[in-house]
């Protein structure tokens, strides 16, 4: 039995290896949702396989250490955290654009687990990363045809592969480049004798040749630069640890400068947005980068409301807009309304999880690196391994000041963390054999977590699809609607905004064209009408209800109930009632005005509609859409000086508005 689960552990670990490359189009967020839920497959079929293996012989038992703790130590803050945050389930679940909650740390901590005791053989590690970075060489080249209009997989993105954006696929790379690295490194300093040991240091030249080739031509710039230097960090670590020269003294100041200004660096960054954005971005940056201190400052501002444990793990959405800037709606900062991350590991680490949350981040950072050069200065482990693993975790933490982490780049930390974890965990002969009454309970348990954390999840994503692609207001389509809710919790919110756009979008539709209708057509589609949005509202209604600060969920709510009033008009009050908490909840953001204006619309009380939409201008008088929003209104009102005056206002700010004044007029 013993032989059958390390073969079911290492195979299930190499497959895992491979998710990267999972992409299907059947499937809501396709290049995110199944990659998670196969990689949730694989790590469960792994972990549930090393229970039975570590109750029967203790030897494969986890061995406290350094890291061990610092992992134990970060897990349980971030549960903490989701548990004493604002929203629980949205922590835990997480969403299928992103699956990075608590349940993917469960399943990211027991993986390494099964890494860390299991692998204690040099030849294992060797194997997992020259897997790796197969896949990494597969992504890249997809990458690299893609870009010249050629795919080799359908529905790859562009410039992100099978990644789906181009910063996913740098990280991604960035850590097999150095995987790549390691093992050019470890099969050159042995005596090669046999053709197979030959082979695999040149498919360790070549791949690293590849890797190269596809993060130069991608546009994932951070990772590109991240990983340059970390190969200057390794130069220099090698002048320093293994010359004994003028060249060792050389090493030890060029190092020292380059820790010196790295440090720096990343303390303005993080530290002194405003000087730096002053300095640098304003004259040099482009309109992506402004946002990003935007949201650097939001979550500075959250922090200071929750200081010890954040907001919980996928909640920087609210922290958003609760704090929102009404200058994302203008050119100059892209026009990009919506964030659900910082973008930078330490304000989403800090808004996520607190001080404690970011304290405990860097712990396992620390515990890192102690294991690595302790173990290198008493020649337990060589140089290339202390030095490469040491530097993929800096080179990574760089690049990840202006991006997130996803399950990919997740699974290549892990894998890291696993093979430092494996260097506390040496084999031992001193193991004693137990029963096995657990075994049952392992296996209830295991089809238990299957069902519920795969099965599930994987249905409902699937679903999704299935029911906004049903006939709009059949039952076939609520009845889809329904089950897909019903099947699992990942991503509730957002499905049912998702389902309400497509809802919607019919609904508006029908609206134009319900003239040409006869009225006994007009009662029956109504009626499903009806149905399908009484459904979709009041499970907008609980999002709302669950989460009072959940903006996005009240602003889709009042938006339903403006189109529904146009054939329920007892709806208008309703939609009244949702937006003018929604402005409550976000009171610099200019939607929830714009949306309450077509409610007094409707309600025909143009004077308040006037100042609605007047104070939408006012939180940002350079925003256009707000502009001529504010003059549609005031068309309403029949007062021609009341127009012009609007106008006027509008073409004092920008002249070149007028084309778009005439239009909306």
């Amino acid at each position: 039995m013993e032989k059958i689960l390390l073969k079911i552990i290492k195979y299930g670990v190499c497959l895992s290896l491979f998710t990267p490359l999972v992409i299907s189009p059947d499937f809501f967020f396709p290049y995110v949702g199944p990659k998670s839920i196969y990689f949730l497959a694989l790590a469960q079929i792994v972990f549930f396989s090393y229970l039975i293996l570590a109750v029967k012989n203790s030897k494969y038992r986890p061995k406290l250490n350094i890291l061990l703790i610092a992992l134990s130590c970060l897990l349980l803050v971030l549960i903490l955290s989701s548990v004493f945050g604002v929203d629980f389930q949205k922590s835990f679940w997480s969403k299928y654009e992103r699956m990075t909650g608590l349940l993917m740390w469960f399943h990211l901590f027991a993986f390494f687990i099964v890494l860390s005791s299991v692998f204690k053989k040099k030849a294992d590690w060797l194997l997992f990363f020259g897997v790796s970075v197969f896949g990494a060489v597969i992504a890249g080249i997809i990458a690299l045809f893609a870009l010249s209009g050629v795919e080799l997989i359908g529905s790859s993105s562009r410039s992100g592969a099978t990644l789906g954006n181009s910063s996913f696929l740098g990280a991604y790379l960035l850590f097999n480049f150095f995987f790549a690295v390691y093992l050019f490194f470890e099969t050159n300093k042995e005596k090669i004798k046999n053709k197979f040991n030959k082979a695999f240091n040149f498919y360790a030249l070549l791949s690293i040749g590849m890797i190269s080739l596809s993060l130069y031509f991608s546009t994932a710039r951070a990772a590109l630069i991240s990983t340059i230097g970390g190969a200057v960090l390794i130069f220099l670590l090698w002048l320093v640890f293994t010359r004994k020269n003028a060249l060792k003294y050389i090493g030890i100041v060029f190092l020292s400068v380059g820790i010196i200004g790295a440090v720096a660096a990343v303390f303005l960054t993080v530290f002194s947005t405003d000087m730096v954005e002053k300095k640098f971005i304003d004259k040099f940056g482009s309109s992506s980068m402004k946002p990003r201190f935007e949201v650097a400052r939001m979550s500075i501002e959250g922090l200071k409301e929750r200081p010890l444990l954040g907001w919980g793990m996928g909640n920087f959405g609210l922290t958003f807009t609760k704090h929102f800037n009404p200058k994302f709606f203008t050119e100059e900062f892209g026009n990009d309304i919506w964030y659900d991350k910082a973008h930078n590991i330490v304000f989403d680490t800090l808004n996520s999880s607190g001080v404690l949350g970011f304290l405990a981040y860097l712990f396992v950072f620390a515990a890192v690196f102690w294991i690595l050069w302790k173990n290198f200065l008493k020649k337990k482990i060589g140089f290339w391994a202390a030095s490469i693993f040491s530097v993929v975790l800096v080179s990574y933490f760089i690049q990840n000041l202006t991006v997130f982490d996803m399950v990919s780049s997740y699974l290549m930390l892990s894998l890291v963390l696993g093979f430092v974890g494996s260097a506390c965990n040496k084999e031992t002969d001193d193991s004693y054999k137990k029963g096995n009454w657990q075994i049952p309970i392992i296996l209830i348990l295991f089809i238990a977590c299957f069902i519920s954390f795969v099965i599930q999840p994987l249905r409902a994503d699937r679903s999704v699809i299935k029911a906004v692609s049903a006939t709009p207001f059949s039952e076939e389509r609520l009845s889809l609607y329904k089950k897909t809710l019903e099947l699992s919790p990942i991503g509730s919110d957002q499905i049912k905004e998702f389902f309400a756009d497509s809802s919607l979008s019919y609904l508006e539709k029908y609206i134009k064209e319900s003239s040409e209708l006869s009225e006994e057509l007009k009662d029956d589609v109504e009626k499903r009408i009806k149905k399908e949005i009484d459904f979709i509202s009041s499970q907008l209604e609980e999002s709302v209800e669950r989460v009072p600060l959940n903006f996005r969920s009240s602003l889709k709510l009042g938006k339903i109930y403006n189109d529904y009033s146009m054939i329920d008009k007892s709806k208008v009050s309703e939609a009244e009632r949702v937006l003018e908490k929604a402005i409550e909840v976000s009171p610099n953001n200019q939607q929830g005005y714009w949306n309450l204006a077509q409610t007094y619309l409707y309600q025909n009380k143009i004077n308040e509609a006037l100042l609605s939409a007047q104070a939408a201008v006012d939180l940002e008088p350079a925003v256009k859409r707000g502009h001529l929003i504010l003059i549609q209104v005031a068309s309403f009102t029949g007062n021609v000086e009341t127009l012009r005056e609007k106008i006027n206002q509008a073409l004092s700010i920008n002249e070149e508005w007028a084309t778009d004044i005439t239009s909306v007029l």
